[in-house]
């Protein structure tokens, strides 16, 4: 996650298609710039949390698939 002067950028990794994030969330989200790993918007106000809580943990998901411990070292469950 990162806050900036555009607004807050959540970036979602491990995930193997870059259209899936667009596909799956975009029309969902709200006001919100989908690209191949990244959610832009202003403020939380113009998107729906649920659709991005659902968009993180299918990234953490992803995540899983692979093996990656990041999660654990990060002390996420």
């Amino acid at each position: 996650m990162s806050a900036n002067k555009t607004g807050i950028s959540v970036y979602i990794f491990g995930i193997k298609d870059k259209t899936y994030l667009a596909k799956a969330f975009g029309k969902k989200l709200g006001k919100a710039s989908v690209t191949g790993y990244c959610i832009r918007f202003k403020a939380l106000k113009d998107i729906h949390i649920d659709i991005l809580e659902a968009a993180i943990r299918h990234g953490f998901e992803a995540q899983e698939e692979k093996g990656s411990t990041k999660r654990g070292r990060m002390g996420l469950r």
